[in-house]
């Protein structure tokens, strides 16, 4: 039961996670979009990072979320 209930945490802590870093990833896009000068690279190397640690997270979720491989790999492309 304890094991159970710990599961259950992980899981919704994997997408609660996952969809802060999509709407951080999102911010990060409007934000390069009206970055101009010499900011501009600081905010596209951001933007990059965020997207990387996105695409982790959604593995992470997918992974916890999902009963199967299939549907792993249908989460994460829905996604991108």
């Amino acid at each position: 039961m304890k094991h159970e209930i710990l599961l259950e945490e992980q899981r919704e802590t994997a997408r609660e996670l996952a969809e802060l870093l999509r709407l951080a990833q999102e911010m990060g896009r409007r934000l390069a979009n009206e970055t101009h000068g010499e900011m501009y690279d600081d905010v596209r190397l951001l933007v990059s990072l965020l997207h990387q640690t996105r695409a982790q997270a959604d593995v992470i979720d997918a992974k916890l979320n999902s009963n199967s491989p299939m549907e792993v790999m249908q989460r994460l492309q829905s996604h991108h």
